[in-house]
């Protein structure tokens, strides 16, 4: 399990959060999502804040016309029409089934983040976290771990 920093429109974002949509189709950038994987989304302008996250249930990689195949065998997953051509035909592409949508217990602000973390912008499409980035262990006391100890007590 690794942790991905994905920015997202807010209206697209709120979606999963909601659980109105039920899966995110993203170009291929720095390799593919894997299941089990939990992605902190980052609700770009205006909101500009990391406002919740989710587990990456299964990961499609194909081109669009793959990706939609799938789709429609999986029965509604909130995807528009419109949604598709964010995938392009002639490169593969992902279809990330969204699982246990949370919204943190605070929005962590840009300004916040650029506070906290020296240097930080928000990625254009995703990137992976590692334990030894300043950013993961910020995005952990924030945002996960209030939500892990509410599981537990």
């Amino acid at each position: 399990m690794e942790l991905v920093l994905m920015s997202i429109k807010p209206g697209f974002g709120d979606a999963i959060l909601d659980g109105r949509k039920r899966a995110e189709l993203r170009r291929m950038v720095n390799g593919p999502i894997t299941p089990g994987d939990l992605v902190v989304l980052y609700l770009s302008s205006p909101r500009k804040a990391i406002e919740g996250f989710f587990k990456a249930k299964r990961v499609y990689v194909g081109r669009r016309s793959e990706l939609m195949r799938i789709a429609s065998e999986l029965g509604n997953l909130g995807l528009r029409e419109g949604d598709w051509g964010y995938v392009d035909e002639d490169r593969e592409g992902m279809m990330i089934i969204v699982d246990e949508p949370r919204r943190c217990p605070r929005p962590i602000t840009l300004d916040q983040l650029m506070g906290m973390v020296r240097g930080f912008k928000p990625p254009l499409s995703y990137i992976r976290l590692r334990p030894n980035d300043d950013l993961y262990w910020v995005i952990f006391k924030r945002c996960l771990e209030p939500i892990l100890r509410s599981m537990w007590t």
